[in-house]
């Protein structure tokens, strides 16, 4: 006998890149999983930086699993998200337009049956959408670390509602980083110092470069897996360690901003025989 349905979860997704597709196909390939458990978890609404694909009646219904999986493959392979039209009880909306939808979910689910906004974009322009849905009740999830690296006033927004945010892939990847070093700060324990390799990318590349792989190709393959950011020049410039430290940091209670982070750039000397 089925599990009955305890909990529904409505979602919308902002940036179906490679890590926006990759939760969506999760999503899809654990709904046995979800449903031993008794929960379901409703796509309602998919945008990229340009529209917004969404369900008919955010209310009752979602994007279903085939469409959802369409949706993977048409952006894989660069398409927009128009081309899906026609293919599913689902609505199109370009922005600003599409903005004004985003809120207008928000504000009917986010004090009923709730609403998460899911960030895998990167980009800073979510910041005012992610801040609008915090103050109708919404829950956000991060995987973009912008957000919470520009104007600190931004972050303290953001942050404030500590039930209502989780950004644990801003740093760490699968580690439980944020989720340590906010038990130890809730403890009272004083942290002075946090040391670590915080690019899986650059370690990566430079693992490959110490076996004589070029460079060039390196970075291509680590593109490729998934492994960069959408821009590999984030990862090469130190920027992304940046961000990272940056979000440490102000979890830590420094006030500070990224120009209060010293970048060394990554030079990568070629010998030649």
């Amino acid at each position: 006998m089925p599990t009955p349905v305890k909990s529904v979860l409505p979602v919308v997704l902002l940036g179906c890149g490679g890590v926006g597709r990759y939760l969506l196909r999760h999503i899809v390939s654990c709904r046995p999983l979800h449903a031993n458990q008794g929960v379901a978890i409703r796509v309602v609404g998919v945008a990229d930086s340009s529209s917004l694909l969404v369900a008919e009646d955010v209310h009752s219904t979602g994007l279903d699993d085939a469409l959802l999986t369409q949706l993977c493959a048409a952006k894989s392979a660069g398409s927009p998200l128009s081309s899906l039209l026609g293919r599913g009880h689902c609505q199109l909306f370009k922005n600003p337009e599409a903005r004004g939808k985003v809120i207008d979910a928000a504000t009917t689910l986010g004090r009923t049956t709730g609403l998460v906004l899911v960030d895998c974009s990167a980009t800073y322009d979510t910041v005012s959408l992610l801040k609008d849905a915090v103050d109708h009740g919404c829950c956000v999830v991060l995987a973009n670390k912008k957000p919470l690296t520009g104007a600190y006033e931004d972050f303290q927004k953001l942050v404030s509602n500590f039930r209502r945010i989780r950004f644990e892939s801003t740093v760490g990847a699968g580690l439980p980083v944020i989720a340590s070093v906010t038990r130890i700060i809730a403890s009272g324990d004083p942290i002075t110092r946090i040391v670590g390799s915080l690019s899986g990318t650059l370690g990566y590349v430079m693992s490959e470069l110490e076996d004589g792989k070029k460079f060039s190709e390196v970075v291509k393959t680590a593109k490729s897996l998934g492994y960069t950011e959408p821009d590999p020049r984030d990862d090469l410039g130190g920027m992304d360690v940046a961000r990272k430290a940056l979000i440490l940091a102000r979890l830590l209670g420094q006030q500070i901003s990224m120009e209060s982070i010293n970048v060394c750039l990554l030079r990568v000397y070629i010998l030649v025989n």
